[in-house]
């Protein structure tokens, strides 16, 4: 899992498809390069080198670098070897975080050292030292080349999982801007360089410490003058004790503090130091360095007259601050401060620029589909109210046909009294009216044979209840609730892939890729738009495909990939050339602001095709 960059300064370095994923706090790495960058200015000819420890964190492949310590090598020498007393001083130095509070809860993740003639590597010296005193599987070694004009290459070493180290040269090399410093008159080295600039000593063996000094056999005199001899060699001997004495206890004295703070006060950035410190007595020997983006500002303290304090307006979001005062025997005392102020710190001018226009243009993106899923919000509102009418209209009119076709009541006319029949010999009987009381029934006596039995009343039909009208009850509209958005679409494209960049970048020249859209030439493809691991190296398009030149020597005897989806349907060709990727540097890689952003730089030949490999990270 690719380690999430909420840390206001750090990079990333990794390798597709290899362990492990470096991580490096930029405070850090500009620490290391004022180092570096000190020693390879202090003497002609590219001065001496250094080194020191990484302390810092591992867990799962992830190794952060998070501090350092440099270890001080007296005589300074042209290159990084360790006598005896240098390796017990290395292995304590290593050991130190069990000790210094500074480094509570870290463990040495590693090394670094400066290579000032020769290129990033790790020669069989190193390695000894590698393999010597950090050889867990995952310690690392940084190596760093500097420069009088260009900025500091830098590349990492690991062991691979099967112990295997790469040293001939590094998987993947990136470019750093060295921190101002001062351009003085460089010393000439204290060792011999012959003519073609090479070394007269050579420095690849330690140089062999003897245990006790001897002084040459005196000569064989006699007298006084052998006895005032004895006495003038012990009074020089005891002079040059106590001068060294003196010298050592000076340069090893703690410097004194200054007291160099910086305060933010509306949009303006307030630099205070302690007046009271010894090191600040003589203001001519004490100078100001304010650097703010690409612009210096050298403030002697002289100028101010005494003053504590100096209001500074900033002009970008990162504002570093050095005090320098000089002491005696050429020591000197040195403070650094930084004042952040922006949340991409550490990324140069046009970078933040552009970063801000793409910002920008990713807002009014947002805007643009926001405003058009409300119109389509608006549209389906409006369908939804044309369905709900509908449907009422319809159980409106199914309830109007259910209405029609009922069947009607029926209604019979009142009933009429019916009129006595005549009987032969009765008297005539008059109609009762049907609206007084019920009659009594009429008794007739049928012992006359002449008579007969009346027929019996005929009874009128059972009049109907009036039909009893139910009234519908009115259906209520139906609410239906608002559709949710959609679900945010997780990523099921491919693992890996590759984009193949054609075109003409000179030499140092510059390429910057976002999306499909480089600053020059022409891409096949683009990244996913996900966390992913990238490898680049330069190439050549020929007739039979691309060939790539790769620092792995597992490539030695070549490795043809056909033509596929993966790779645009081009055939690949691979090719070990251990120099050749030298002439590929890769400034910025994807990060969590653009994983569609890269930056690359060509070396010192032009380059006229690039193969990004990329490998998603599972999240």
């Amino acid at each position: 899992m690719m380690p999430a960059q909420s840390r206001v300064d750090a990079g990333i370095w990794s390798v597709p498809g290899l362990v492990p994923v470096i991580e490096y706090s930029r405070p850090v790495l500009n620490d290391i390069l004022t180092h570096v960058a000190g020693a390879f200015d202090a003497y002609l000819a590219g001065g001496y080198e250094v080194g020191g420890v990484l302390f810092g964190r591992h867990k799962n492949g992830l190794v952060r670098i998070q501090a350092f310590r440099p270890l001080d090598i007296q005589p300074p020498r042209p290159v990084f070897v360790l006598s005896k007393t240098d390796q017990q001083r290395f292995d304590a130095l290593i050991r130190s975080h069990a000790s210094d509070p500074e480094l509570q809860g870290m463990v040495p993740v590693g090394w670094y050292h400066s290579h000032t003639r020769d290129e990033i590597f790790l020669s069989e010296g190193d390695v000894e030292i590698y393999d010597r005193h950090l050889p867990e599987p995952w310690q690392v070694a940084m190596v760093l080349r500097p420069s009088d004009l260009e900025p500091v290459r830098v590349g990492f070493f690991f062991r691979e999982s099967d112990g295997y180290i790469h040293a001939a040269q590094s998987y993947q090399e990136f470019a750093v801007e060295a921190p101002p410093r001062e351009r003085r008159l460089r010393k000439p080295p204290p060792w011999e360089i012959r003519d073609d600039g090479e070394l007269e000593e050579d420095y690849s063996v330690p140089p062999v410490e003897p245990e006790t000094y001897s002084l040459p056999p005196e000569a064989q005199t006699a007298g006084f003058w052998k006895r005032a001899g004895r006495w003038l060699l012990l009074l020089a001997a005891l002079a040059a004790i106590g001068a060294g004495a003196v010298s050592l206890y000076v340069l090893n004295a703690p410097e004194p503090l200054l007291g160099l703070r910086l305060t933010p006060m509306q949009g303006e950035l307030l630099i205070q130091w302690d007046k009271k410190s010894p090191a600040l007595a003589d203001p001519n020997e004490a100078t100001l360095f304010i650097v703010d983006g690409s612009g210096r500002t050298d403030l002697p303290l002289a100028k101010l007259r005494g003053a504590a304090q100096y209001l500074y307006k900033p002009r970008t979001g990162r504002v570093d601050v050095r005090l320098r005062a000089g002491l005696s025997w050429g020591r000197s005392a040195r403070e650094l401060a930084t004042y952040l102020a922006h949340p991409e710190i550490g990324k140069p001018e046009p970078e933040l620029q552009e970063a801000r226009k793409a910002e920008a243009r990713a807002g009014e993106n947002v805007k643009s589909l926001q405003a058009e899923l409300a119109e389509k919000r608006r549209e389906v509102e409006a369908l939804q109210a044309r369905l709900d009418e509908s449907a009422l209209a319809r159980e409106q009119a199914d309830e109007a046909k259910r209405t029609r076709l009922a069947p009607k009541p029926l209604v019979l006319p009142p009933a009429k009294p019916l009129a006595p029949r005549d009987l032969p010999g009765a008297p005539r009987i008059a109609a009762r009216s049907t609206a007084a009381a019920p009659p009594v029934p009429l008794q007739v006596s049928l012992s006359d044979p002449r008579m007969k039995a009346p027929p019996e009343p005929v009874k009128a039909a059972p009049v109907p209840p009036p039909p009893v009208t139910v009234q519908p009850t009115p259906t209520p509209p139906i609410v239906r609730p608002a559709p949710l958005p959609p679900p945010k679409p997780s990523y099921s494209g491919p693992a890996s892939g590759k984009i193949i960049w054609i075109g003409e970048l000179p030499r140092d020249g510059v390429l910057r890729l976002e999306g499909r859209r480089p600053s020059t030439g022409a891409v096949n493809t683009e990244l996913p738009g996900v966390p992913v691991h990238i490898g680049a190296y330069p190439a050549e398009y020929t007739n039979s495909g691309v060939k790539v030149f790769s620092p792995n020597p597992r490539l030695a005897a070549g490795k043809t990939e056909p033509a596929g989806a993966a790779n645009g349907y081009t055939p690949i060709h691979y090719v070990y050339d251990a120099k050749a990727v030298r002439d590929l540097i890769v400034e910025q890689m994807p990060g969590a602001g653009d994983w569609k952003r890269i930056v690359l730089r060509a070396g010192g030949r032009k380059l006229s095709a690039i193969v990004i490999e990329w490998q998603v990270i599972p999240q």
